[in-house]
């Protein structure tokens, strides 16, 4: 009974959630200067045989994200195994165990020994902040031991279900929190099928094996209906590579938990145990960026709200199958007929995301929130910027089969429109044109990594003209040095192709200040863009910030939005209307998909991918 109702609490609050509704206690906890002081050291003294070993021995100690390369974050992506760095159950158990042992080594009483594991949970969690995944692991540990501490023992299931209760009463905004339901789903997983699974296969094969499968396997499969939001593919390869990485997990996290702790106290100790679990860490590394280039990482899959469903769908039939010995026959053939409606719509979705271009000469690429632009004549291809996934672009270009790209423009450093750099890898890169203003971000060196191997890399300043095939391109903004520019949006490589039919603007994330002054600068330029069916890159994904005047001077029958779901409200009602009062066609990446475009006989004509796809 408890558990429908912590159910049903949770998908009401869900559903009927205000938009922009977030976590209370995330959004109102205070900095409390000792803990930030002893993250802050930590982070100072820490070491590590690679930058993201040393950033992963933080991640699986403290939850700290923020350095990991880009890289390396998408390689865990691919592989699922982002759960290393979201401290979770798995870590307050070894924080608490250990001090339990540790103070009954020392004859502790145990019902002190409880309060001490307690007050050691609490001191830990300061430490790592209010993540979502920590709160549901620490209220569910305090159910959990209250109910051994007066002897009535417990069953994990109900503790999940008060604590889930407990959290979302005292903070409804929890219930749209990513990271809590995947923390509450893993461990229903983990409490309902691990054991059963385990029975099982430890018939067939070691124990030890046979307990990280049911673990990796029970856990992957309740979290799905939730990653499939934030990822709409399925990783093929997350069981083998948490069953790899998976014995230097506890050693690592209990190295740095005590290089955290002895942080302010006693720094060598910190250099010394961070270096030793960095070498964990490294193994992590090492899996990861392997395994997560193996063919075929990911597997396509339905995106959207069928495809919650059918994961949802799967998940339970799954596990009545395992547990409902007596109903099992009816359970079987239930899921039998949920993956055969999976496998089928999604080859056929599949099938749709592969053909649906036709013979294009430009190409939106959806890669989410992010800007990536082909286009293609005779042959020759451009790309004008790469968005921030790099599986996305790759995955475009793949499709695509572009092999390589003979003009690739990246408009400014802001990561949706570069981080994606790193999806290039393996693809021919002529002429780089890259924006003049002085930029110091990390991305600046990702960059200029991958364009090791281009043929030539150079400024793109106002007045460069080429030829792409039928095209001739002119950079109409910024100069050389961009000087002009009081940003890095305003700033943006602003590019034009002009071919006898068919015109295409660029225009980065220029905002309106830019535009006017593009206006300005290359109204005479701009001017031949409307001798031809013209189609605009609206500047930075639609938002408020455009000049009306510059697109009623254009007049293009279509305006691009690149976009994908976002927390700035792009596009903006103001940029939409601003389309609609010129007669433009409105095409999104956000409800769209990839759009393919071509001039043929003087008609402009479209196809696209549609959501469904990855």
């Amino acid at each position: 009974m408890i558990i429908a109702f912590a159910a049903a609490l949770w998908l009401g609050l869900w559903a009927f959630a205000p938009p922009g509704e977030r976590s209370m206690i995330k959004e109102s906890y205070p900095d409390i200067q000792i803990v930030e002081s002893l993250r802050a050291a930590f982070l100072n003294f820490s070491q590590g045989v690679t930058p993201d070993s040393k950033a992963l021995v933080a991640g699986l100690a403290i939850g700290e994200r923020d350095l990991l390369s880009d890289e390396m974050t998408q390689q865990m992506k691919t592989l699922s195994l982002t759960h290393l760095v979201a401290v979770s159950g798995a870590n307050l158990a070894i924080v608490m165990g250990a001090v339990f042992l540790l103070a009954g080594l020392f004859g502790v009483r145990r019902n002190l020994r409880f309060l001490i594991a307690i007050a050691a949970m609490v001191g830990y969690v300061l430490i790592v902040g209010p993540e979502s995944s920590v709160l549901r692991a620490a209220t569910m540990a305090m159910f959990v031991m209250t109910g051994i501490w007066i002897g009535r023992g417990t069953n994990p299931m109900v503790s999940l279900s008060w604590a889930i209760i407990f959290l979302l009463t005292i903070d409804p905004g929890l219930a749209v929190d990513y990271g809590f339901g995947l923390s509450a789903l893993a461990t229903a997983g983990l409490v309902w099928l691990a054991v059963p699974i385990y029975k099982y296969l430890s018939k067939h094969v070691p124990k030890w094996l046979a307990l990280g499968i049911a673990a990796s396997f029970s856990a992957q499969l309740f979290t799905m209906p939730i990653l499939i939001m934030l990822q709409p593919s399925i990783p093929i390869y997350s069981v083998l590579a948490n069953l790899l990485v998976e014995p230097v997990v506890a050693p690592v996290t209990i190295l740095g938990i005590i290089a955290v702790v002895s942080a302010m106290s006693f720094p060598p100790l910190t250099w010394g145990l961070s270096l030793l679990a960095s070498i964990g860490t490294w193994w992590i590394t090492l899996v990861a960026d392997t395994v997560s280039g193996f063919p075929l990482a990911r597997m396509h899959f339905v995106s959207g709200p069928i495809a919650v469903v059918l994961l949802t769908l799967i998940a339970l039939l799954t596990g009545l199958v395992i547990t409902r010995s007596d109903s099992r026959k009816l359970f079987g053939s239930l899921l039998s007929v949920v993956l055969a409606v999976s496998a089928g719509w999604s080859l056929t979705d599949l099938a749709r995301a592969n053909t649906f271009a036709g013979n294009w000469s430009v190409l939106q690429c959806d890669v989410g929130q992010g800007d990536a632009l082909l286009i293609k004549s005779k042959g020759a291809v451009a790309l004008i910027d790469v968005g921030k996934d790099p599986s996305l672009i790759a995955k475009c270009l793949n499709t695509q089969r572009v092999t390589r790209i003979d003009l690739l423009v990246l408009t400014h450093y802001d990561a949706d429109h570069v981080a994606g750099i790193t999806g290039l890898r393996g693809i021919q890169i002529g002429q780089a044109l890259l924006s003049g203003f002085r930029d110091d971000r990390p991305l600046v060196a990702t960059v200029a990594k991958v364009l090791e191997s281009a043929e030539n890399v150079s400024i793109g300043h106002r007045g460069l003209t080429g030829v792409l095939g039928d095209f001739n391109f002119t950079i109409l903004a910024p100069s050389f040095d961009a000087s002009e520019a009081s940003d890095s949006n305003d700033a943006s490589v602003v590019i034009s192709f002009r071919s006898e039919t068919l015109g295409v603007l660029a225009l980065g994330d220029l905002g309106e200040a830019g535009q006017s002054r593009l206006m300005r600068q290359m109204a005479g330029e701009l001017a031949l863009l409307r001798d031809q069916s013209l189609i605009v890159k609206v500047a930075h994904h639609g938002s408020s910030d455009q000049s009306r005047e510059l697109y009623e001077f254009l007049e293009p029958e279509v305006m691009l939005y690149s976009v994908g779901k976002n927390d700035y409200g792009h596009p903006t009602d103001r940029a939409l209307r601003i389309a609609s009062s010129i007669g433009a066609l409105i095409l999104r990446t956000d409800k769209q998909g990839s759009i393919a475009l071509r001039n043929q006989d003087s008609e402009l004509s479209y196809h696209q991918s549609g959501k469904l796809t990855t």
